[in-house]
């Protein structure tokens, strides 16, 4: 988490610092503090505008396979997958509103480029679960830490996401079963895509 969280504070926009005090030029990584309730510490901004960043990168991801499925021809897959796109930008809403009610107003994330091409659906639908497994694994840490620090809180926060996750793992989970159940060949991928319908 160490290691992901100072990734994410390298890739922070820089804002022009605003006191007297700073060379010509100089900048700062940070998001505006300047009315930040005195419970919150700067390492849980640090975490909140992390949360930020990866669930609407989540989002992104998910977009990316939208689009790719729409492009070949699997109709409701790009419904549903656009669908999880748009739930992941209200993830992302979930950490802005709680820096919002402590006074932090939070970043805007610069994001990557997430993979633009596939070799098909089953690979959407499988690394569409492993990212799942990685987004859980990094809240995991989050609730992890937060516990042994006493930040009541932003654990109860963690939880929160981790709620969410289940509801995630579920979705992805059917799409692996279906996959292992009725194979991965185009008259299978064809028969997933209408069965979608139901799910949208």
């Amino acid at each position: 988490m160490e290691q992901a969280l100072n990734a994410f504070k390298r890739s922070l926009k820089t804002i022009p610092k605003a006191t007297a005090e700073v060379e010509a030029g100089e900048t700062i990584a940070k998001p505006i503090t300047k009315n930040k309730n005195v419970l919150l510490s700067d390492e849980c901004v640090d975490y909140l505008n992390y949360r930020v960043q990866q669930e609407e990168y989540s989002g992104r991801i998910y977009l990316s396979m939208s689009l790719w499925l729409d492009n070949n021809g699997y109709v409701n897959g790009a419904k549903l997958w656009r669908k999880y796109s748009d739930e992941e930008m209200k993830h992302a809403d979930i950490a802005r509103q709680y820096l919002l009610a402590m006074g932090v107003q939070p970043a805007t994330p610069e994001l990557e480029q997430p993979e633009q091409n596939f070799t098909g659906f089953p690979q959407i639908i499988k690394d569409s679960y492993q990212h799942e497994i990685d987004i859980t694994n990094q809240i995991k840490e989050l609730a992890s830490d937060t516990f042994k620090k006493g930040d009541h809180m932003l654990y109860e926060l963690a939880l929160s996401y981790l709620k969410e996750q289940v509801e995630e793992h579920a979705k992805m989970q059917n799409w692996m079963d279906q996959l292992l159940a009725f194979g991965e060949d185009k008259i299978a991928m064809r028969l997933l895509d209408h069965e979608i319908k139901d799910y949208l």
